[in-house]
């Protein structure tokens, strides 16, 4: 089913909508799921799965087909979800170990607008990676795959996967400089 008949379905028939998305997303959707929270935490799997498609019905409204796939929109809700739920269930303090966490700037996350302008420069900015440095972010930093496992996926040693991240977040910090961060 494609983007446009979904997102219709979600808005003016919500049960079958929601039937299709999960039909659809729900293997991706859990492979996100697991990830963040871990395997052996069924049932939280299970309900956070099952959150992440409640959520996807709430807030179909603010999907925009011209800013991306109905499928990336998806993918952002499961890892705000599943990272809610990681937080509130089974971790107490940060989710990237300090040494991982080197760009250092105070953001006001609590304030939408520089949320979301923060976010979009965020975005552009791991866009514009070349490869496989964009893939290399995305599967560290939103996957929350290790390095070991980026490696194998992309035939590269684990050496160059965290040369390739610390470079990464050296570029990021100077494009987030450059482009306005909101601190």
């Amino acid at each position: 089913m494609n983007d446009a008949k979904l997102v219709n379905l979600l808005k003016y028939n919500p049960s079958k909508g929601l039937e299709a998305a999960v039909d659809q997303y729900s293997g991706l959707v859990k492979t996100i799921v697991v990830r963040i929270i871990g395997y052996d935490k069924q049932q939280d799997v299970e309900e956070t799965v099952s959150d992440v498609f409640v959520e996807l019905w709430k807030s179909i409204g603010n999907f925009d087909p011209e800013k991306g796939q109905l499928k990336n929109f998806i993918i952002s809700i499961a890892r705000f979800v599943s990272l809610n739920t990681y937080n509130r269930k089974i971790l107490k303090h940060e989710l990237i170990p300090l040494e991982e966490d080197d760009l250092k700037f105070d953001v006001d996350l609590d304030n939408e607008v520089s949320k979301s302008i923060n976010k979009e420069i965020i975005r552009e900015t791991i866009n514009s990676l070349p490869y496989p440095d964009k893939d290399i972010f995305i599967r560290r930093y939103y996957l929350f795959e290790s390095v070991k496992e980026i490696a194998q996926y992309l035939d590269l040693t684990p050496k160059s996967v965290e040369n390739k991240l610390y470079r990464g977040k050296d570029k990021l910090k100077a494009a987030l400089i450059n482009n306005g961060i909101i601190i």
